[in-house]
């Protein structure tokens, strides 16, 4: 591990040696799970912008999309429609390719 030094405020240095000794763990545990929470998250919704944008540009179905995003293919109709996105329709060539295809 590599040693840093962060600022925290009274009040934020306080609150978090509380719950550091409730949960019987310590300050720096409780700061790296917080960091790779945020971490995380942020690969997290940087996939689901990949996702989006290859979807947006007709590389990727909509099952494809829902299984990047991590939901049924109903939610992501819905996912798109809550932000604007409007749904690729598959000609009926397509459709019968992917039917051949499965």
């Amino acid at each position: 591990m590599i040693r840093t030094n962060v600022m925290l405020t009274p009040y934020q240095h306080i609150t978090l040696k509380q719950m550091a000794t409730s949960m019987h763990r310590t300050l720096g545990e409780l700061v790296r799970d917080a960091i790779d929470s945020t971490i995380t998250v942020d690969t997290v919704e940087r996939r689901h912008q990949v996702a989006l944008a290859a979807y947006r540009e007709g590389f990727i179905s909509l099952g494809k999309l829902a299984q990047s995003l991590g939901i049924d293919p109903l939610t992501a109709r819905s996912y798109l429609k809550e932000r604007g996105i409007q749904q690729m329709v598959q000609g009926v060539d397509e459709i019968m390719a992917d039917a051949a295809n499965a």
